[in-house]
């Protein structure tokens, strides 16, 4: 990640309510894109990832995710997790590419001496090189992603969520050594804690002010400012920049007024001009505040759909402006383009599927100084993607597909 300067905001601007058919001009340019199918390097036989929940691009160009252990079972890879068969081993937590495709190293993962995730989801690099890790919720307390942990469907109020619920922070050198652990374990939902998070789902630096911005979380409902070096909290603020209130919300209503708070945090990217961009994924939509908290804006993407929702995750594109912003949509597997001035979408990319070019369950997105894309597909979708730059070009449909080179079309 690289250092966030801050901006001077302009005016509070109308919410954008922003669908699937988003018009736009002829002549109006956005980035292009190709699949590349032969990236990155396939691993040494017998290695296999497992779901991949984050993927982050370091200041070196190195590419890094984060997998996830507790994919594989009895019912679907046992000759994976039981010795009944010559077939896999799945990797380390973490694993690092060279910008070529190729592996540079892996680490990590549970029964290595430090509170790892029940179900590891967060990964960026700081600045320094540090490897930031969050987690979200194990899957016996998910309620089948429509309830209280998935915040779409209307569990009705009661305890709170058991301790399965990914608590804390984890905080790496490069190479994986534990440096710090931040907040405490198997704690439960509470949105005003100064001392554990609810499944903290993504990690952005302002590097200049020695903090780091948490989307806290898949539980939780807020956006969580540390200081990068004690993890002490900072502050913290909800939806529209209120308090964040942990009460039952009910189910997901695309004709209701827009909810007073977070559903679900899954992203907290603060841009080059000072700018927070958080996704409240249960409600679909993105939020923009200053770096203080202050309510800015906000775009409602896909706002009619159900189930996870369609605000996975956002990266901005290379260019000093950042003039576009890219949402990972793992409900309608596509990934949104929007101008990031006015947070309308200029098309999109992606189908579902499992072919290159498809997703299946994509969950986190990330781009490189040249401007490529990169794509993170968990449960099973198990892959990494990467989407070469192919420059501007006129935008010619408002949903591309899949995006084949075009020898292969």
């Amino acid at each position: 990640m690289r250092d966030r300067r801050r901006g001077i905001v302009g005016a509070v601007a109308a919410p954008l309510l922003v669908g699937l058919s988003a018009a736009c001009g002829p002549g109006d340019n956005v980035p292009t894109f190709e699949v590349d199918p032969f990236w990155p390097i396939p691993l040494e036989y017998p290695n296999i990832l497992g779901p991949v929940s984050g993927v982050t691009v370091a200041d070196d160009g190195n590419i890094l995710i984060v997998t996830r252990q507790d994919g594989f079972s009895n019912a679907n890879e046992v000759n994976v997790v039981t010795e009944t068969g010559d077939c896999c081993r799945p990797t380390a937590a973490v694993v690092e590419y060279a910008p070529d495709g190729s592996h540079v190293r892996e680490w990590g993962g549970p029964d290595m001496g430090y509170p790892w995730p029940n179900r590891p989801h967060a990964i960026a690099v700081d600045g320094d090189g540090n490897v930031w890790i969050g987690g979200g919720v194990a899957a016996a307390g998910r309620g089948g992603g429509r309830g209280r942990f998935g915040g779409r469907g209307g569990a009705a109020a009661g305890p709170p969520p058991p301790p399965n619920v990914d608590s804390h922070i984890l905080k790496f050198s490069r190479t994986g050594d534990h440096l710090m652990t931040i907040g405490e374990t198997g704690q439960a939902q509470n949105s005003m804690s100064s001392n554990s998070f609810g499944g903290p789902a993504g990690f952005s630096f302002d590097e200049g002010a020695n903090e780091v911005f948490v989307a806290d979380g898949f539980v939780n409902r807020r956006v969580a400012v540390l200081d990068m070096t004690s993890g002490e909290l900072v502050r913290s603020w909800g939806a529209y920049g209120n308090d964040p209130d942990d009460s039952d919300l009910g189910p997901y209503n695309p004709s209701a007024d827009p909810s007073q708070q977070f559903r679900s945090v899954t992203c907290a990217e603060l841009s080059n001009d000072g700018l927070v961009y958080v996704c409240d994924r249960g409600n679909n939509r993105i939020q923009v505040f200053e770096t203080d908290g202050t309510y800015v804006n906000e775009v409602i993407i896909a706002e009619a759909t159900l189930g996870s929702g369609a605000v996975w995750d956002v990266a901005f594109s290379s260019d000093r402006g950042q003039q576009f912003l890219y949402v990972a949509d793992g409900m309608n597997e596509r990934v949104h383009i929007l101008s990031r001035e006015s947070l309308e979408i200029r098309t999109s990319f992606g189908v579902g599927g499992r072919y290159p070019g498809h997703f299946r369950e994509l969950g986190s997105v990330a781009v490189d100084e040249a401007g490529n894309v990169y794509t993170a597909e968990d449960g099973q979708g198990r892959r990494l993607q990467k989407f070469t730059n192919l420059g501007l070009g006129p935008v010619t449909s408002e949903h591309q597909g899949a995006l084949y080179p075009a020898a292969s079309q």
